[in-house]
């Protein structure tokens, strides 16, 4: 067989492991373990191919949230450093109250301490930011329009649905990454 020919072989070969490997029922490549010899996407392999669509759509939302907490916190914090939670609007803080007093209740759970912004959601985020009093005071000068802010309320929905176990179109997948690009534009992190 000349080099051309196996050329081709190889190409046919990985184009039809690719397709294979997406047919319903098909063990996805990368394995999920729930023990040490217990492979869950054996038994269920259509749920761990999903599941991997979506891992790569919710580690976007880990990375953007954790980067807008520390953002919101190192801004009002400048400000006000010792009651920067005071800048926060009434009803997160209320939310983020009811979330400490119901982890407090779950002690036997061996979860890592949180601060309270820790707490928030992504639409929690954006409203602390687009707070009448937080906007004009600390973040209007850094984020300049608050068109951002709307763009990021559109993917709240879309947070909420991979966090709830749910998949996403690779069209909201790829929202997600502009409004994250769009955030590190305006600023960078």
């Amino acid at each position: 067989m000349n080099s051309a020919n196996l050329a081709n072989f190889l190409m046919i070969g990985r184009s039809a492991q690719r397709r294979v490997l997406t047919l319903p029922g098909t063990v996805p490549r990368s394995a999920l373990m729930i023990s040490d010899t217990f492979n869950i996407a054996e038994v269920l392999p259509d749920e761990c191919r999903e599941a991997d669509g979506a891992a790569n759509t919710f580690k976007l939302f880990f990375v953007f949230e954790s980067y807008l907490r520390d953002f919101v916190l190192t801004v009002l914090s400048e400000a006000d450093k010792e009651n920067w939670w005071d800048s926060v609007p009434q009803n997160v803080r209320d939310d983020v109250s009811k979330l400490e007093e119901t982890e407090d209740k779950k002690k036997w759970m061996n979860l890592d301490s949180r601060g309270k912004l820790a707490m928030t959601t992504l639409g929690q985020l954006i409203s602390i930011v687009d707070d009448p009093s937080n906007w004009k005071k600390h973040f209007e000068s850094l984020v300049g329009d608050k068109g951002l802010l709307q763009q990021t309320r559109l993917i709240v929905h879309t947070r909420n649905t991979i966090c709830h176990m749910s998949t996403v179109t690779p069209e909201e997948h790829e929202r997600v990454k502009q409004v994250m690009r769009d955030w590190f534009r305006v600023v960078a992190p």
